[in-house]
């Protein structure tokens, strides 16, 4: 069975706190197909993107030098951490929405379909969506960036899905500027501003790392959309 990134399921304080009613303009005006989720859940995804895109630049608050050691943001998305820039691009990798039933928390078919389930909308918190949304967008662009298992020496767990052996999945990135470096440079900045939450996204960036290998134990044709 093929299985890829499972979310952690830690329930914590959100990190901002705004109005939870619908926008469906943003849909419409990015072209986004969602009209098959629920009310509530099209409320609770625009919530989340909508608070992304309200996450302000903030302050560093960690030490300097070992931020810009550290920081991959710009880098990777061509821009400095700001959240209503990464709230668009977000929107501009994704086409449609729909509920899928399934283990997994969000994925995507690579062409910027994303499916959500069950922990997505029931059991996570805005921190654990909002990454796994940056992780699954990443997957629009190129061919996909898709994943590969992990090598036979990795030696980690995946903490959400503790009866997943990492090294018999599509569980790993093969490049540094895949969905899971994305993620872990989102997270990294939520960590150096000491944003609410940021000690559990600093936890979490480590764990993101884990994920990115030099070698994995894979070829061409084992690839993955999650």
């Amino acid at each position: 069975m093929k299985l890829g990134w499972v979310c952690v399921l830690i329930l914590v304080p959100p990190l901002f706190v705004l109005p939870a009613h619908a926008e469906e303009k943003m849909w419409r005006e990015h072209n986004i197909a969602a009209d098959s989720l629920s009310a509530d859940e099209r409320a609770l995804l625009e919530e989340t993107v909508r608070r992304i895109g309200s996450l302000p630049q903030g302050e560093v608050t960690m030490n300097p030098s070992a931020y810009y050691r550290l920081s991959r943001f710009k880098r990777l998305f061509g821009f400095r951490f700001d959240g209503e820039r990464l709230k668009g691009w977000l929107l501009a990798r994704m086409k449609s929405v729909v509920y899928g039933e399934g283990w997994t928390i969000a994925e995507n078919d690579h062409q910027g379909n994303f499916r959500l389930g069950d922990r997505f909308f029931k059991k996570s918190d805005f921190l654990e969506r909002a990454y796994c949304l940056i992780h699954e967008a990443r997957h629009t662009d190129g061919d996909g960036f898709r994943h590969v298992p992990c090598p036979k020496d990795h030696r980690y767990v995946s903490a959400g899905a503790p009866g997943m052996d990492l090294t018999q999945n599509l569980a790993c990135d093969a490049m540094e500027d895949g969905a899971y470096a994305f993620q872990a440079a989102f997270l990294f900045e939520l960590y150096a501003r000491g944003f609410e939450g940021g000690e559990r996204a600093g936890l979490l960036y480590n764990s993101s790392l884990t994920r990115i290998v030099v070698s994995p134990r894979a070829d061409d044709s084992a690839i993955s959309h999650r």
